[in-house]
Protein backbone atom coordinates (compact mmCIF):
# COMPACT_ATOMS: atom_id res chain seq x y z
CA UNK A 1 0.00 0.00 0.00
CA UNK A 2 2.85 2.39 0.91
CA UNK A 3 4.60 1.60 -2.37
CA UNK A 4 1.44 2.54 -4.25
CA UNK A 5 1.16 5.91 -2.54
CA UNK A 6 4.83 6.86 -2.32
CA UNK A 7 7.88 6.32 -4.42
CA UNK A 8 10.05 3.70 -2.61
CA UNK A 9 13.16 5.65 -3.53
CA UNK A 10 11.66 8.77 -1.97
CA UNK A 11 10.98 6.88 1.26
CA UNK A 12 14.50 5.48 1.35
CA UNK A 13 16.07 8.90 0.81
CA UNK A 14 13.78 11.20 2.78
CA UNK A 15 11.82 8.85 5.02
CA UNK A 16 13.51 10.19 8.16
CA UNK A 17 12.82 13.79 7.24
CA UNK A 18 9.17 13.10 6.46
CA UNK A 19 8.75 11.15 9.69
CA UNK A 20 10.26 13.99 11.74
CA UNK A 21 7.93 16.49 10.08
CA UNK A 22 4.94 14.27 10.87
CA UNK A 23 6.04 13.92 14.51
CA UNK A 24 6.43 17.68 14.87
CA UNK A 25 3.12 18.42 13.17
CA UNK A 26 1.26 15.90 15.36
CA UNK A 27 2.84 17.40 18.50
CA UNK A 28 1.76 20.89 17.45
CA UNK A 29 -1.80 19.74 16.81
CA UNK A 30 -1.99 17.85 20.12
CA UNK A 31 -0.63 20.83 22.05
CA UNK A 32 -3.16 23.12 20.42
CA UNK A 33 -6.31 21.02 20.77
CA UNK A 34 -5.43 18.85 23.79
CA UNK A 35 -3.08 20.91 25.97
CA UNK A 36 -1.72 19.58 29.25
CA UNK A 37 -3.34 21.10 32.36
CA UNK A 38 -0.90 23.30 34.26
CA UNK A 39 -0.79 21.06 37.35
CA UNK A 40 0.22 18.04 35.24
CA UNK A 41 2.97 19.66 33.21
CA UNK A 42 6.35 17.95 33.82
CA UNK A 43 8.19 21.23 33.24
CA UNK A 44 6.33 22.70 36.23
CA UNK A 45 7.89 19.99 38.37
CA UNK A 46 11.24 20.92 36.88
CA UNK A 47 10.58 24.52 37.94
CA UNK A 48 9.99 23.42 41.51
CA UNK A 49 13.24 21.45 41.57
CA UNK A 50 15.08 24.50 40.22
CA UNK A 51 13.58 26.69 42.95
CA UNK A 52 14.58 24.20 45.66
CA UNK A 53 18.15 23.99 44.38
CA UNK A 54 18.43 27.77 44.19
CA UNK A 55 17.23 28.03 47.78
CA UNK A 56 20.11 25.76 48.83
CA UNK A 57 23.01 27.12 46.74
CA UNK A 58 22.11 30.73 45.89
CA UNK A 59 23.52 33.11 48.51
CA UNK A 60 23.29 36.76 47.38
CA UNK A 61 25.46 37.90 50.28
CA UNK A 62 28.47 36.01 48.95
CA UNK A 63 31.07 37.19 46.45
CA UNK A 64 30.05 37.67 42.82
CA UNK A 65 32.37 34.91 41.62
CA UNK A 66 30.86 32.43 44.08
CA UNK A 67 27.30 33.29 43.04
CA UNK A 68 28.18 33.00 39.35
CA UNK A 69 29.92 29.66 39.88
CA UNK A 70 26.96 28.34 41.86
CA UNK A 71 24.59 29.40 39.07
CA UNK A 72 26.65 27.75 36.35
CA UNK A 73 27.01 24.50 38.31
CA UNK A 74 23.30 24.44 39.19
CA UNK A 75 22.41 24.95 35.52
CA UNK A 76 24.71 22.14 34.39
CA UNK A 77 23.50 19.74 37.10
CA UNK A 78 19.86 20.30 36.16
CA UNK A 79 20.21 20.25 32.36
CA UNK A 80 23.15 18.07 31.28
CA UNK A 81 22.23 14.77 33.02
CA UNK A 82 18.64 15.06 31.82
CA UNK A 83 19.77 15.66 28.24
CA UNK A 84 22.15 12.68 28.33
CA UNK A 85 19.54 10.35 29.82
CA UNK A 86 16.88 11.36 27.27
CA UNK A 87 19.31 10.95 24.38
CA UNK A 88 20.36 7.51 25.68
CA UNK A 89 16.77 6.34 26.13
CA UNK A 90 15.77 7.50 22.65
CA UNK A 91 18.65 5.48 21.23
CA UNK A 92 17.47 2.34 23.03
CA UNK A 93 13.75 2.71 22.40
CA UNK A 94 12.06 0.31 19.99
CA UNK A 95 9.77 3.13 18.81
CA UNK A 96 11.77 6.36 19.27
CA UNK A 97 9.22 8.34 17.25
CA UNK A 98 6.65 7.83 20.01
CA UNK A 99 8.94 9.20 22.72
CA UNK A 100 9.99 12.09 20.48
CA UNK A 101 6.32 12.95 20.09
CA UNK A 102 5.83 12.91 23.88
CA UNK A 103 8.91 15.10 24.45
CA UNK A 104 7.79 17.66 21.88
CA UNK A 105 4.31 17.62 23.37
CA UNK A 106 5.82 18.47 26.77
CA UNK A 107 7.93 21.25 25.21
CA UNK A 108 4.76 22.81 23.78
CA UNK A 109 2.87 22.73 27.08
CA UNK A 110 2.52 26.52 27.24
CA UNK A 111 -0.09 26.26 24.49
CA UNK A 112 -2.50 25.68 27.36
CA UNK A 113 -2.23 29.36 28.32
CA UNK A 114 -4.49 30.52 25.49
CA UNK A 115 -7.76 29.26 27.06
CA UNK A 116 -6.51 30.53 30.43
CA UNK A 117 -6.01 34.00 28.92
CA UNK A 118 -9.58 33.90 27.64
CA UNK A 119 -10.83 33.05 31.13
CA UNK A 120 -8.73 35.87 32.61
CA UNK A 121 -10.25 38.34 30.15
CA UNK A 122 -13.76 37.17 31.02
CA UNK A 123 -13.01 37.37 34.76
CA UNK A 124 -11.73 40.95 34.44
CA UNK A 125 -14.73 41.87 32.30
CA UNK A 126 -17.15 40.63 34.95
CA UNK A 127 -15.19 42.26 37.79
CA UNK A 128 -14.02 38.96 39.29
CA UNK A 129 -10.45 40.14 39.83
CA UNK A 130 -9.61 37.54 42.48
CA UNK A 131 -10.47 34.71 40.10
CA UNK A 132 -8.26 36.27 37.42
CA UNK A 133 -5.37 36.42 39.91
CA UNK A 134 -5.78 32.73 40.71
CA UNK A 135 -5.82 31.79 37.03
CA UNK A 136 -2.68 33.77 36.24
CA UNK A 137 -0.64 32.86 39.32
CA UNK A 138 0.61 29.40 38.19
CA UNK A 139 1.91 30.82 34.91
CA UNK A 140 4.16 33.63 36.11
CA UNK A 141 6.90 33.98 38.70
CA UNK A 142 5.71 37.31 40.10
CA UNK A 143 3.14 37.79 42.88
CA UNK A 144 -0.23 38.20 41.15
CA UNK A 145 -2.15 38.92 44.38
CA UNK A 146 -1.00 42.55 44.34
CA UNK A 147 -1.96 43.17 40.70
CA UNK A 148 -4.75 45.52 39.69
CA UNK A 149 -6.96 44.92 36.66
CA UNK A 150 -4.42 46.85 34.58
CA UNK A 151 -1.59 44.74 35.98
CA UNK A 152 -3.47 41.53 35.26
CA UNK A 153 -4.14 42.66 31.68
CA UNK A 154 -0.50 43.64 31.18
CA UNK A 155 0.84 40.35 32.53
CA UNK A 156 -1.57 38.22 30.48
CA UNK A 157 -0.71 40.10 27.27
CA UNK A 158 3.02 39.85 27.96
CA UNK A 159 2.67 36.13 28.56
CA UNK A 160 0.76 35.66 25.30
CA UNK A 161 3.44 37.50 23.33
CA UNK A 162 6.41 35.62 24.81
CA UNK A 163 5.42 31.98 25.37
CA UNK A 164 5.39 31.00 21.66
CA UNK A 165 9.05 32.05 21.35
CA UNK A 166 10.14 29.31 23.75
CA UNK A 167 7.33 26.95 22.84
CA UNK A 168 6.30 26.83 19.20
CA UNK A 169 9.24 28.57 17.50
CA UNK A 170 12.04 27.16 19.63
CA UNK A 171 10.62 23.64 19.46
CA UNK A 172 10.37 23.73 15.66
CA UNK A 173 13.84 25.19 15.21
CA UNK A 174 15.76 23.08 17.72
CA UNK A 175 13.98 19.87 16.74
CA UNK A 176 14.99 20.53 13.14
CA UNK A 177 18.60 21.19 14.19
CA UNK A 178 19.21 18.51 16.81
CA UNK A 179 16.13 16.41 17.37
CA UNK A 180 13.94 16.02 20.43
CA UNK A 181 16.87 16.08 22.86
CA UNK A 182 18.01 19.54 21.75
CA UNK A 183 14.43 20.84 21.85
CA UNK A 184 14.04 19.54 25.41
CA UNK A 185 17.38 20.98 26.61
CA UNK A 186 16.50 24.39 25.15
CA UNK A 187 13.13 24.27 26.87
CA UNK A 188 14.73 23.35 30.19
CA UNK A 189 17.11 26.31 29.90
CA UNK A 190 14.12 28.56 29.36
CA UNK A 191 12.40 27.10 32.44
CA UNK A 192 15.48 27.90 34.53
CA UNK A 193 15.24 31.53 33.44
CA UNK A 194 11.58 31.48 34.46
CA UNK A 195 12.43 30.01 37.87
CA UNK A 196 15.39 32.35 38.39
CA UNK A 197 14.32 35.72 36.92
CA UNK A 198 17.47 37.52 35.82
CA UNK A 199 16.09 40.90 36.89
CA UNK A 200 15.27 39.65 40.40
CA UNK A 201 17.83 41.09 42.86
CA UNK A 202 18.40 37.66 44.41
CA UNK A 203 19.12 36.04 41.04
CA UNK A 204 20.71 38.70 38.82
CA UNK A 205 24.19 37.17 39.34
CA UNK A 206 23.18 33.58 40.05
CA UNK A 207 21.14 33.33 36.83
CA UNK A 208 23.25 35.65 34.66
CA UNK A 209 24.87 32.70 32.89
CA UNK A 210 21.61 31.06 31.83
CA UNK A 211 20.09 34.46 31.01
CA UNK A 212 22.92 35.48 28.69
CA UNK A 213 23.07 32.00 27.15
CA UNK A 214 19.32 32.05 26.45
CA UNK A 215 19.65 35.50 24.91
CA UNK A 216 21.97 33.99 22.29
CA UNK A 217 20.26 30.68 21.53
CA UNK A 218 16.76 32.17 21.39
CA UNK A 219 17.73 35.14 19.24
CA UNK A 220 16.58 33.51 15.97
CA UNK A 221 13.27 32.14 17.38
CA UNK A 222 12.58 35.58 18.85
CA UNK A 223 13.27 37.31 15.54
CA UNK A 224 11.08 34.86 13.61
CA UNK A 225 8.24 35.26 16.10
CA UNK A 226 8.44 39.04 15.93
CA UNK A 227 8.29 38.90 12.14
CA UNK A 228 5.20 36.68 12.18
CA UNK A 229 3.52 39.17 14.52
CA UNK A 230 4.67 42.32 12.77
CA UNK A 231 3.59 41.23 9.31
CA UNK A 232 -0.02 41.30 10.51
CA UNK A 233 0.26 45.05 11.11
CA UNK A 234 1.91 46.08 7.86
CA UNK A 235 4.53 48.83 7.85
CA UNK A 236 3.97 49.73 11.49
CA UNK A 237 4.88 46.24 12.60
CA UNK A 238 7.86 45.85 10.29
CA UNK A 239 9.31 49.14 11.42
CA UNK A 240 8.96 48.06 15.03
CA UNK A 241 11.07 44.90 14.72
CA UNK A 242 14.41 46.68 14.82
CA UNK A 243 13.51 48.69 17.91
CA UNK A 244 12.12 45.58 19.62
CA UNK A 245 15.55 43.93 19.49
CA UNK A 246 17.18 46.72 21.50
CA UNK A 247 18.19 45.94 25.11
CA UNK A 248 16.04 47.23 27.92
CA UNK A 249 17.03 50.55 29.46
CA UNK A 250 18.13 50.61 33.06
CA UNK A 251 20.85 48.98 35.17
CA UNK A 252 22.89 46.25 33.52
CA UNK A 253 22.06 43.74 36.23
CA UNK A 254 18.40 43.90 35.19
CA UNK A 255 18.80 41.61 32.19
CA UNK A 256 15.32 41.18 30.73
CA UNK A 257 15.20 38.98 27.64
CA UNK A 258 11.47 39.69 27.27
CA UNK A 259 11.72 43.45 26.97
CA UNK A 260 11.96 43.39 23.16
CA UNK A 261 8.77 41.35 22.91
CA UNK A 262 7.00 43.68 25.34
CA UNK A 263 8.12 46.68 23.30
CA UNK A 264 6.85 45.15 20.06
CA UNK A 265 3.54 44.09 21.62
CA UNK A 266 2.96 47.56 23.06
CA UNK A 267 3.62 49.26 19.73
CA UNK A 268 1.49 46.82 17.76
CA UNK A 269 -1.47 46.98 20.14
CA UNK A 270 -0.86 50.69 20.91
CA UNK A 271 -0.96 50.23 24.68
CA UNK A 272 1.35 50.48 27.67
CA UNK A 273 3.21 47.38 28.84
CA UNK A 274 6.03 46.64 31.29
CA UNK A 275 6.50 48.28 34.64
CA UNK A 276 7.36 47.15 38.17
CA UNK A 277 6.90 43.60 39.40
CA UNK A 278 6.64 42.21 42.92
CA UNK A 279 7.94 38.85 44.12
CA UNK A 280 7.39 36.85 47.27
CA UNK A 281 10.43 35.52 49.12
CA UNK A 282 10.66 32.29 51.11
CA UNK A 283 10.23 34.34 54.28
CA UNK A 284 6.96 35.85 53.08
CA UNK A 285 8.45 39.24 52.30
CA UNK A 286 7.67 41.22 49.15
CA UNK A 287 10.39 42.46 46.81
CA UNK A 288 9.59 45.15 44.27
CA UNK A 289 11.62 45.29 41.05
CA UNK A 290 11.32 48.42 38.94
CA UNK A 291 11.33 47.47 35.26
CA UNK A 292 11.04 49.93 32.35
CA UNK A 293 7.67 50.68 30.84
CA UNK A 294 6.85 50.82 27.13
CA UNK A 295 4.32 53.63 26.66
CA UNK A 296 2.72 53.34 23.23
CA UNK A 297 -0.86 54.15 24.19
CA UNK A 298 -3.42 53.87 27.00
CA UNK A 299 -3.37 51.31 29.80
CA UNK A 300 -4.65 47.89 28.66
CA UNK A 301 -7.85 46.16 29.70
CA UNK A 302 -9.61 42.87 28.94
CA UNK A 303 -10.33 43.93 25.34
CA UNK A 304 -6.62 44.13 24.62
CA UNK A 305 -6.18 40.61 26.02
CA UNK A 306 -8.69 39.33 23.46
CA UNK A 307 -6.89 41.26 20.72
CA UNK A 308 -3.57 39.76 21.81
CA UNK A 309 -5.09 36.27 21.70
CA UNK A 310 -6.23 36.81 18.11
CA UNK A 311 -2.87 38.16 16.96
CA UNK A 312 -0.76 35.47 18.62
CA UNK A 313 -3.03 32.64 17.53
CA UNK A 314 -2.81 33.80 13.92
CA UNK A 315 0.98 33.75 14.14
CA UNK A 316 0.89 30.30 15.78
CA UNK A 317 -1.33 28.95 13.01
CA UNK A 318 1.12 30.27 10.44
CA UNK A 319 3.97 28.21 11.93
CA UNK A 320 1.78 25.12 12.31
CA UNK A 321 0.75 25.34 8.66
CA UNK A 322 4.35 25.89 7.63
CA UNK A 323 5.44 22.65 9.31
CA UNK A 324 2.81 20.84 7.24
CA UNK A 325 3.57 22.61 3.96
CA UNK A 326 7.35 22.20 4.01
CA UNK A 327 7.37 18.38 3.75
CA UNK A 328 4.61 18.53 1.12
CA UNK A 329 6.61 21.03 -0.93
CA UNK A 330 9.78 18.97 -0.49
CA UNK A 331 7.97 15.81 -1.61
CA UNK A 332 6.49 17.62 -4.60
CA UNK A 333 9.92 18.86 -5.68
CA UNK A 334 11.24 15.30 -5.47
CA UNK A 335 8.55 14.12 -7.87
CA UNK A 336 9.23 16.93 -10.40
Amino acid sequence: MVNQLFDPQLLSQDGGVLQSCCILFCALILARFAPIPRDLQPLLWFNRIAVLIAAKVNHPERAVSQQLTAGILATLILVVPSGIIVSFLLGLAAYPWFFELIILYFCLCDSAFKPVAEQIANAIKTGNKQHAKGLLSPWVSQNTQVLSEVGLSKTAIEKLFTTPIYGTLATILFFALGGATMALVARMLRQLEHSWPTYHPHFHIFSSFVGQFNRVIFFIPTLLWHCSLAIQFGQLGLSSIVSSMQPAPGPKQQLNNHYGSYALAAKLLKIELGGPQQFMTNKGQTIRVDLPKVKAGPLPDYRHINHAITVTQTANLFWICLTLLLPLIWTGLRFI
